[in-house]
């Protein structure tokens, strides 16, 4: 009645059978245990359609996959002629047989031993910068009290209360500055060895103090909101895969809250749009610190040259009568001055460099901690297919092993979902690909605004007219029983997909421009929220019948990420400039921060923990709602207590090191457009 495709017997217990030391009576043999795979075909009377059940088998050690073959082909011959005198036209098959577990022996594995050698060498190098810096700290901290007595007896000013009471207000001081001073500033080597300190790095990702762009801070709340949601989908897809009571799920997805699973993948389209924000708000701040920079150097040289005299002195006569006119006349020179609207061979070359370096940076940042969760990945489901009873439907062992190289360039979208590795990482590969269009377009706008708009707009043009062609072509309809049916045409490439981003770059523009000090008379607030609602409650429960037909559909999987992007559009401008209220409140809560930080590895590590922990279980699970939404609580708290170790000995190094590579607070302009700018 349930659909129970899972006979699987108890592995545990066939193991558990042997042990003379807690049952009297034992098998007066070694057992082993076997997986079946059997293909069932009953008419369609019975069963409308074929089923794929497993059958577990506790036998003798002595026995092998030939063996049980042999056993069940009686079995088939058996129930082929019981059908038969029972007038029923059925057929009963079995596939494969294995041993479980298998023979693959992980200590052996090179993957686990290169994974392991990596690990421990950053173990240790944690470890040694930990120790380092806790020194340097102790010894500051001892230093500066030693300071703040000899000052006090000198100004023989001593009392023990002051000196508590201002050392308690310093205290309070830098807990309350983002850049708190715990020790003096070493070399650059000593600096490269404490980039992996768990103290700082700690310190970093768990700090509930609000950035310098508190304006921003509702960001966060919309990227942790949205890896929860991802979780919670991937939740049902995983636990759904090896429950025995298959038809509940039918019956789960005519429930109309269901919709916010089957319509889920406007989740991602969240980061996209967080992302073109943030890259073209750090753009153009950078831009505009490099230009103010450049105007004190051309204002700073000007002086010096005007109040020079003939024989090359400083006329400080002229210093200050001079000073108004030079300033004058240079910013005159600035705005008045024609620009050539064709390109020299050094501002090529600059944009060229700019590019390639922006680029960098990102893949050095993202890439230490993606690619340990690739052979993590690899490792656990080589481990798992290995010693599963269950059939997981992701074969991460092979394909990892095989096109690994494609995650690590980024372009694993662009291949079949049959040949990527960690399924999941599609999004890496669009968010890096829009990240390149991205800093092309703003550095195409630094002198061409108008060209740069346009293209902007001709890509999302161009993106809705592919993606209506492409779904039409195949006749798509949307459904929410198979949300990945197009996964390989439509699904996860660029081209479907790069409407948000695109909205969040004009947003990010917007709020640079007007300083989030935007002016919205109460009308346009009271018809703007209620407008972005309805959108995104419309794209999550909008398919009231289950699927739509084949040009809605087309508008839906086109249009509709777009428009989730433009909802998104309302929700950051109105919480920026003061107009979010209660929304506002909660997105922009400081608790919300530290998990803002460890979103990118928990959307990279939770599959593995999900498919790890679910397919190594002994049996199949009976499943309800309110105990999907509990394993989903568990699989959040591990996914960001897992990203929380994968940041501190990966990403927050990765980035430190970016700083000091790129010569620290002096030169900070490509380190900080590539932040913030993934989940």
């Amino acid at each position: 009645m349930f659909g129970n495709e899972y006979w699987m017997g108890s592995q545990n217990a066939c193991r558990d059978l042997q042990l003379k030391q807690y049952y009297e009576q034992t098998p007066p043999f070694n057992t082993t245990f076997f997986v079946a795979k059997i293909n069932l075909t009953v008419d369609g009377d019975h069963i409308p359609k074929s089923r794929l059940m497993l059958v577990g088998q506790c036998v003798p050690a002595s026995c092998n996959s030939s063996d049980i073959s042999a056993v069940l082909g009686l079995a088939e011959a058996a129930a082929d002629k019981r059908a038969v005198a029972n007038g029923i036209a059925a057929s009963y098959r079995t596939l494969y047989v294995r041993p479980v577990p298998g023979s693959y022996d992980l200590l052996a594995d090179i993957k686990l031993q290169i994974l392991g050698t990596v690990t421990t060498i950053v173990a240790l190098w944690m470890l040694v910068a930990s120790f380092y810096e806790g020194y340097l700290e102790r010894k500051y901290r001892k230093a500066f009290e030693r300071l703040n007595l000899e000052v006090n007896r000198h100004n023989n000013n001593y009392k023990p209360s002051t000196i508590t009471n201002s050392s308690q207000t310093d205290n309070k001081t830098d807990d309350e500055d983002s850049k708190e001073i715990r020790r003096d500033r070493c070399g650059v080597w000593s600096e490269l060895i404490l980039s992996f300190s768990i103290l700082s790095n700690g310190r970093a990702i768990l700090s509930t103090q609000k950035p310098n762009d508190g304006a921003l801070t509702c960001l966060h709340g919309m990227r942790f909101m949205s890896v929860i949601w991802v979780i919670m989908v991937h939740t049902y897809l995983t636990v759904w895969y090896i429950a025995d009571n298959k038809t509940m799920r039918t019956v789960t997805e005519r429930n109309f809250l269901y919709q916010s699973v089957g319509n889920a993948s406007f989740c991602v389209d969240t980061f996209f749009f967080i992302s073109g924000l943030l890259v073209t708000v750090l753009f153009l701040r950078s831009e505009d610190k490099a230009i103010a920079r450049r105007i004190a150097r051309e204002k700073k040289k000007a002086d010096i040259d005007i109040n020079k005299n003939a024989n090359g002195f400083t006329n400080t006569a002229l210093s200050v009568s001079v000073s108004v006119l030079s300033q004058h006349s240079f910013y005159e020179d600035l705005v008045d001055t024609p620009k050539s609207n064709v390109y020299s061979k050094r501002e090529v070359f600059g944009m060229v460099k700019s590019f390639f370096v922006l680029v960098l940076y990102r893949l050095v940042r993202l890439t230490p901690a993606y690619a340990f969760v690739i052979g993590l990945n690899e490792v656990a489901l080589r481990y798992t297919h290995d010693r599963t009873v269950f059939e997981p439907a992701i074969f991460d062992h092979i394909t990892c092993d095989r096109y690994w190289w494609r995650n690590l360039l980024y372009i694993n979208n662009l291949y079949p979902q049959r040949e990527m590795c960690m399924v999941w990482s599609w999004y890496m590969a669009n968010d890096t690909q829009f990240y390149v269009v991205g800093i092309i377009l703003l550095l195409i706008s630094v002198k061409h605004i108008k060209f740069a708009v346009i293209s902007l707009f001709a890509l999302l043009a161009s993106s809705w007219a592919t993606t209506i062609y492409v779904s039409v072509w195949h006749q798509y309809k949307a459904r929410i029983q198979e949300p990945f049916e197009m996964f390989d045409p439509l699904y996860d490439k660029p081209w479907s997909r790069i409407g948000p981003y695109l909205i969040g770059m004009i947003v990010g523009w917007y709020l640079h421009k007007t300083k989030c000090q935007v002016k919205m008379p109460y009308w346009l607030v009271a018809v703007g929220w209620p407008c972005a609602l309805v959108i995104i409650g419309s794209l999550i429960f909008g398919m009231v019948d289950g699927y739509f037909e084949v040009w809605p559909t087309a508008f839906y999987v086109s249009i509709g990420h777009t428009a989730w992007g433009v909802a998104l559009a309302w929700v950051a401008i109105s919480c920026c400039c003061g107009y979010g209220g209660l929304v506002n409140s909660a997105l922009s809560y400081r608790g919300l921060l530290p998990l803002s930080r460890l979103t990118y590895c928990a959307y990279l590590v939770h599959p593995t923990i999900m498919m790890y922990t679910s397919f190594l279980m002994d049996g199949p699970l009976h499943l309800q709602n309110s105990i999907v939404l509990t394993i989903y609580a568990g699989y959040a708290v591990m996914a960001f207590l897992a990203s929380f170790a994968i940041s501190l000995a990966f990403e927050a190094p990765a980035v430190r090191l970016l700083k000091i590579v790129s010569g620290g607070s002096g030169n900070r302009k490509k380190q900080r457009v590539t932040e913030n700018v993934s989940p």
